[in-house]
C-alpha cells in the first residue's frame, strides 16, 4: 500500500520516519566528511615532502609546512609570489612546458628535477611530481606539486664529477702511461700516454686475458728470453705480486716498432667500501737503453771498426742483437745505423746479408774462439765473394760478452754485360719480370700449349685509382703499395703461372690451363666451356679479393681495387701483342663498367675497336691535312755544353692524344709507314732550312718503329729521301728500340752495318728497359745508347736506378759507345751523370722540345755558363 492510499495519520507518521532517516544519513555523511577533511589536512600538514596547490597562472593556493620549510618562506610570504618567481631561470622553460602539456591533455602528470631559489638566494634541488586537477566539466582547476629535496645527492654527484675530472686531467698530462684495472682484470682507465705506447686507439681495446695479450704482443727480457703472458707484469700484478721497474722488450705484432719498457704495478685498495684496483705504470726507456748500450761500445772497439772501413763491421750482444753497425754495414743492409741498432738480424728483412754469418756467430759464442769462412753469395747484382770473421770479445774471466763481425767484400767489379742484363729483365721496384721477359716466356708457354692443344689465359691487371695515392701520400708510399701488390699476385699464382709488371700500375699474368683441369686455379673462357668460365670467374674474384685487402704503409691504411681483362690463347689470337691488346681492351671495358670487376675479351669490345678506328681515321686525315708537327729537343755535350744533335719528336697539336697513344694505333693499323715517311721527310726539310738560316749542320735523330725497321727496303728508302733533300748522311741519325733490333738479330746487324758504312749514326733508345742479350748487343754496330728516362727520373730517390744507370754508363764506355741520358730535369741529376762519365744530356733542364723556328732562336741565344752551359 502506498502513502497515497494511507489514512492521514499513517501518512504523517511515514513522512516523519523518512525525514528522520534522511537527517541521520546527513549526519553520518557530515561526520565522514569531517573525518576525511581532518585526515587530508593532517596528511597535507604532516607530510615529510613539500606539497603545494597552484593556479594555472602560478599563484600559490595551498602550501604545506614542509614546502615552506624547504623554501625558507612562511605561508604569508609565499601567498604574494608566483611559483615562477621561485624557479631557477634555467629550469623554468622545462617546467612551463610540462604544465602546458598537462593543460593540453597530452600527459596526465610529469616528473622532473629542478631548482627552486630559496629565501636565502641559494638554489635548492628537488625531485618534483606535478599533476592537474580538473572540475566535473573537465576544466583545469589547479596543479598539485609534490617536491622531495635532493640537494645533497646532486651536490655529491657534482663533487664526484669534479674529482674525476681533476684526476683525468692529471692522468692525461702524464708522459708516463697509466692503466687502472679492476680486481677481475677489466680495464677501468687508461691515459693517452698508455694508449700511445701500446698502440691502442681506445681503452676498450685493452685486455688482460692471456690469449689476447699473446695475440697482440711479443715480450722478451733484455737478455732476449721470451716471456709467456702469465709472466708479464700485468698478469703478475693481478695475481697480487707487486712489480717494480721491470724492464722488458715489447713488440706489437703486425707493427714495425719494438721498444723497451719499464713497468711497475701493484694492487691498491681505495677504501673499505670499494674493491681493490690494479694500477700499472709504464715508461718508454728505449732511448735510455740505447744510450747505455752505445756507451758500452768502448773507444778501442770503435777505433777497430773505423780501422776496418770500408769493410762491414757489426757488433752483436749475446742475444744476437746488433749493438753497433758501421756505415758500410748499414749501406749493404739498406738501413741506417740507428735503424739497425737494437735489432736482431731476423728483424731487419728475410733476405738480409745478416743471415749469412749466423752459424759463425753461434759458433763464436759457444767456443769463444774466432770463426772465419768465405762465402759466394748470389745477389741481384751477381755473385759476391765475402770473407767473414766472427771475433768473440770476452771479459777478464773469459766469458763472451759480445761478438764482432768483420765482413770483407773482395768481389771485383762485375762485368757490365751481366749487371745490365739482370737489371733490364726485371722490374727494379717489385722484382717481377718486366715486359722484356714477357715475350720470351710467352713464346715458350704458347709453344707448349700448342703442342698439348691447351689454352693459356692472358690476364691484364690494372690498379684502380692508384694515381691519387702517389699524389696525396707521395711516390714512396705508392712504391710500397706496388711492392705489396706484386707480393700478393705472386702468392695467388700457381707454380706454372708467371706474373709480370708492364709498368706503372699495370701487371700481366700468363696462366696455362694444365691438363684441362681449371676447377680451382686458373681462368677460363667462352660460354661453350662452362667449367672454364666458372673457374675464370672464381680466379678473377680471387685476384680481386687479394688486391682489395688493406695496404699498410707505415701508419697509413690504404685501399685499392683492380680491373681485370682476360684473353685466351689461341681462341683470341696467337700473337703476344694481339693477346695483350685484347686483354687490355677487356680491362678497359672493366674500367668503363665502374672498375673493380673483370671482363673477358669478346665481340662486345667492338666499341673500343671503334675508338681505335676513329684514331686511325684521324691519323689519315691529319696526314692529308698536314696537321702533324715535329718538335726538336737538343742533345748537348755534358762537358762543353755544345749541341751535338737534336731529336725529332712527333706531335699532333689540338688532338689531345699523346704520341704513345696514336703511334701505337698507327703501328697496329699499318699507318706507321706513312707516318714514318712524313717524319723523315720533314726532318730532312728542317735540316736544310736550318742550314739556309745560318745554323751549323746539326744532325737530327729520327725514331724508327720496329715495323719500319723490319721492312726489307728500309735502307733504300732512307737513302732515297736523303738524296731527294740533298743532305749528307751525317745529317740524319736513327734511333731504334731494343725490340726493333732483337727480333731478327742477324738482319739487324746487316742493316746497321750498312748504315754505318754510309756514315749514318745509330742510337739504341730507352736502353735498360728492353730484353736484349748483351752478348748480341756487343755485336751490334751502334754509336750511342740512351739511358731511359725512367731510370734518370729516379736517380735521386732509388738506389736500383742509380746502379742500373752507372752500369749502363760503364758498359757504354767499355764498348766505346756514346752514352746519352734522357729526361734530365735538374742540375743535380746533370752533375751526377757528368761525374759518372755520361757523355751527352737531353731533357727539360737543357731545353724543352720546341718547333724548328724556336729551336733556331734558342740555339743563337743560349748561354754557356761555367762547365756545361746548360739550364
Amino acid at each position: 500500500m502506498t502513502i497515497q492510499h494511507q489514512a492521514p495519520e499513517q501518512k504523517i507518521e511515514a513522512l516523519e520516519k523518512a525525514l528522520n532517516d534522511s537527517q541521520a544519513e546527513l549526519l553520518r555523511v557530515q561526520a565522514e566528511l569531517a573525518e576525511s577533511t581532518v585526515m587530508y589536512r593532517t596528511t597535507f600538514d604532516m607530510a615529510a615532502v613539500g606539497i603545494a596547490h597552484t593556479t594555472t597562472g602560478g599563484k600559490w593556493l595551498r602550501i604545506n609546512p614542509f614546502f615552506c620549510k624547504l623554501l625558507g618562506y612562511n605561508l604569508e610570504e609565499l601567498e604574494g609570489k608566483l611559483f615562477q618567481d621561485l624557479t631557477h631561470p634555467d629550469d623554468l622553460p622545462q617546467d612551463l612546458s610540462g604544465q602546458e602539456d598537462l593543460l593540453n591533455g597530452k600527459i596526465g602528470s610529469y616528473l622532473t628535477e629542478k631548482r627552486y631559489i630559496g629565501k636565502n638566494g641559494e638554489p635548492l634541488w628537488v625531485h618534483l611530481a606535478v599533476s592537474l586537477v580538473r572540475d566535473e566539466q573537465g576544466q583545469p582547476r589547479f596543479f598539485i606539486s609534490v617536491a622531495k629535496e635532493i640537494n645533497s645527492r646532486i651536490l655529491s654527484a657534482f663533487e664526484v664529477d669534479q674529482s674525476r675530472t681533476r684526476l683525468k686531467a692529471v692522468l692525461d698530462s702524464l708522459s708516463e702511461g697509466v692503466i687502472v684495472f679492476s680486481n677481475t682484470g677489466t680495464v677501468l682507465e687508461a691515459n693517452p700516454a698508455a694508449l700511445t705506447l701500446f698502440g691502442y686507439a681506445d681503452s676498450s681495446e685493452i685486455s688482460s686475458e692471456a690469449q689476447d695479450l699473446h695475440a697482440s704482443f711479443e715480450v722478451w727480457t733484455k737478455e732476449g728470453v721470451a716471456l709467456r703472458p702469465e709472466e708479464w707484469p700485468v698478469s703478475l700484478m693481478l695475481q697480487g705480486q707487486p712489480v717494480t721497474n721491470s724492464e722488458l722488450i715489447i713488440h706489437r705484432r703486425g707493427a714495425a716498432r719494438t721498444w723497451i719498457a719499464s713497468l711497475s704495478g701493484s694492487i691498491v685498495k681505495p677504501s673499505e667500501q670499494l674493491p681493490p684496483l690494479g694500477v700499472l705504470t709504464v715508461r718508454d726507456i728505449t732511448k735510455r737503453h740505447m744510450a747505455e748500450t752505445a756507451l758500452r761500445v768502448s773507444e778501442e772497439r770503435l777505433r777497430l771498426a773505423f780501422d776496418n772501413i770500408p769493410d762491414m763491421v757489426i757488433i752483436y750482444d749475446t742475444a744476437l742483437r746488433i749493438q753497433y753497425a758501421n756505415r758500410a754495414a748499414a749501406l749493404n743492409v739498406g738501413k741506417s745505423e740507428q735503424e739497425l741498432t737494437g735489432k736482431r738480424d731476423t728483424e731487419v728483412r728475410p733476405q738480409s746479408i745478416l743471415n749469412l754469418w749466423r752459424p759463425l756467430l753461434h759458433a763464436a759464442l759457444v767456443s769463444a774462439t774466432m770463426q772465419s769462412d768465405d762465402f759466394d753469395v748470389p745477389s741481384d747484382s751477381g755473385l759476391r765473394n765475402l770473407a767473414v770473421s766472427c771475433v768473440p770479445i770476452t771479459d777478464l774471466g773469459g766469458t763472451v760478452r759480445e761478438v764482432m763481425v768483420i765482413c770483407h767484400d773482395y768481389t771485383e767489379r762485375r762485368q757490365a754485360e751481366e749487371r745490365v742484363r739482370q737489371a733490364a729483365l726485371h722490374d727494379p721496384l717489385t722484382g717481377l719480370p718486366n715486359r722484356a721477359l714477357l715475350f720470351e716466356y710467352a713464346r715458350h708457354i704458347f709453344s707448349a700449349a700448342r703442342r698439348s692443344r691447351q689454352q693459356v689465359s692472358i690476364v691484364f691487371i690494372d690498379l684502380d685509382r692508384f694515381k691519387p695515392i702517389n699524389d696525396i701520400h707521395g711516390h714512396e708510399a705508392g712504391d710500397t703499395v706496388l711492392r705489396q701488390v706484386a707480393n700478393r699476385l705472386r702468392a695467388s699464382m700457381r707454380g706454372e703461372d708467371i706474373v709480370f709488371r708492364l709498368g706503372g700500375d699495370e701487371f700481366l699474368a700468363l696462366m696455362p690451363h694444365v691438363n684441362g683441369n681449371h676447377a680451382n686455379n686458373h681462368l677460363g673462357h667462352h660460354a661453350g666451356n662452362h667449367a672454364s668460365l666458372h673457374a675464370g670467374d672464381k680466379m678473377a674474384r680471387h685476384l680481386m679479393d687479394a688486391l682489395s685487402r688493406p695496404y699498410q704503409v707505415g701508419s697509413l691504411e690504404l685501399m685499392l681495387s683492380c680491373s681485370i681483362g682476360i684473353s685466351i690463347f689461341p681462341d683470341d689470337g696467337e700473337e703476344v701483342d694481339t693477346l695483350i691488346s685484347h686483354a687490355d681492351a677487356a680491362m678497359y671495358l672493366a674500367k668503363q663498367m665502374g672498375r673493380n670487376n673483370f671482363q673477358f675479351y669478346t665481340a662486345a669490345l667492338a666499341e673500343r675497336m671503334h675508338m681505335q678506328s676513329m684514331i686511325e681515321q684521324g691519323i689519315k686525315s691529319a696526314l692529308s691535312k698536314s696537321e702533324f708537327r715535329l718538335c726538336y729537343q737538343p742533345l748537348v755535350d755534358m762537358r762543353t755544353g755544345e749541341v751535338v744533335s737534336v731529336e725529332a719528336l712527333l706531335r699532333w697539336p689540338g688532338n689531345g692524344l699523346g704520341p704513345d697513344r696514336f703511334v701505337q694505333v698507327a703501328e697496329s693499323t699499318g699507318l706507321i709507314e706513312r707516318l714514318g715517311e712524313w717524319v723523315l721527310s720533314e726532318a730532312c726539310h728542317q735540316h736544310s732550312a736550318w742550314k739556309k738560316d745560318g745554323l751549323p749542320a746539326i744532325p737530327i735523330a729520327v725514331n724508327v718503329s720496329p715495323l719500319q725497321f723490319r721492312k726489307k727496303d728500309f735502307t733504300t728508302y732512307l737513302e732515297d729521301v736523303m738524296l731527294k733533300h740533298r743532305i749528307d748522311s751525317e745529317a740524319i741519325q736513327i734511333e731504334l728500340t731494343e725490340t726493333a733490333v732483337m727480333e731478327d738479330i742477324d738482319h739487324a746487324i746487316a742493316i746497321l752495318r750498312h748504315f754505318r758504312q754510309k756514315g749514318i749514326k745509330i742510337s739504341l733508345d730507352d736502353f735498360g728497359t728492353g730484353y736484349s742479350s748483351l752478348n748480341y748487343l756487343s755485336r751490334l754496330p751502334l754509336d750511342k745508347i740512351k739511358v731511359d728516362k725512367s731510370f734518370v727520373h729516379r736517380l735521386e730517390s732509388d738506389t736500383a736506378s742509380r746502379a742500373i744507370t752507372e752500369a749502363i754508363i760503364a758498359m757504354g764506355r767499355t764498348l766505346n759507345l756514346e752514352v746519352v741520358a734522357e729526361g734530365i730535369e735538374t742540375a743535380s741529376v746533370l752533375e751526377y751523370l757528368r761525374n759518372q762519365g755520361c757523355h751527352q744530356a737531353q731533357g727539360y733542364h737543357v731545353c724543352k722540345p720546341v718547333i724548328g723556328g724556336e729551336f733556331a732562336a734558342w740555339y743563337r741565344t743560349r748561354s754557356l755558363p761555367d762547365g756545361a752551359g746548360m739550364h
